[in-house]
């Protein structure tokens, strides 16, 4: 009887391995068309009746969540800087109104453009996902289940492109 050598298991196991890490899931730094983009993207990918807006609490748990956000970049030394000379409850308004408007809510978002409001600030895309990392760690801090937290970054990755611009 020929018995299989636990190296050629490991190797097999490691080839497999490295195969499926090959394989193109989205190009997160490339281009996106930010035109085709439908602002109740979660809508396609959930089941639920209600909006994502309900789900995660309305609008009181949103603004709990951004300002927790925009505290903690405020003292990201990665990312603080961007926020010199910027009117903080202002920003905390537009940031609640914009997230609530594409959950789904009642908001409606009358600030710029994302184009506009970040052209000449030059932002990197690791500066851009120390932003999303902080966003991730508030609305962790705020109970936000991982399910909806990864709904509201799916609403936000869209205008990536548009806040980029090294």
């Amino acid at each position: 009887m020929n018995m299989i050598k636990p190296f050629t298991i490991a190797t097999s196991l490691v080839a497999l391995l490295a195969a499926c890490g090959t394989v193109p899931t989205h190009d997160v730094d490339g281009s996106a068309d930010v035109k085709n983009y439908e602002r109740s993207l979660y809508e396609r990918t959930s089941t639920a009746d209600s909006s994502l807006y309900d789900r995660l609490g309305g609008r009181d748990t949103i603004e709990d969540f951004v300002d927790d956000a925009v505290e903690r970049l405020l003292v990201n030394d990665r990312i603080a800087h961007h926020f010199d000379g910027i009117d903080i409850p202002e920003l905390k308004f537009h940031l609640t109104e914009q997230i609530c408007q594409l959950a789904g809510g009642p908001c409606i978002y009358e600030g710029m453009d994302m184009e506009s409001a970040h052209f000449a600030l030059d932002i990197t895309a690791a500066e851009f996902n120390a932003l999303v990392e902080d966003f991730q760690r508030a609305m962790r801090a705020n109970e936000v289940p991982y399910g909806l937290e990864n709904q509201v970054l799916a609403l936000l990755a869209p205008m990536k492109p548009a806040v980029i611009r090294q």
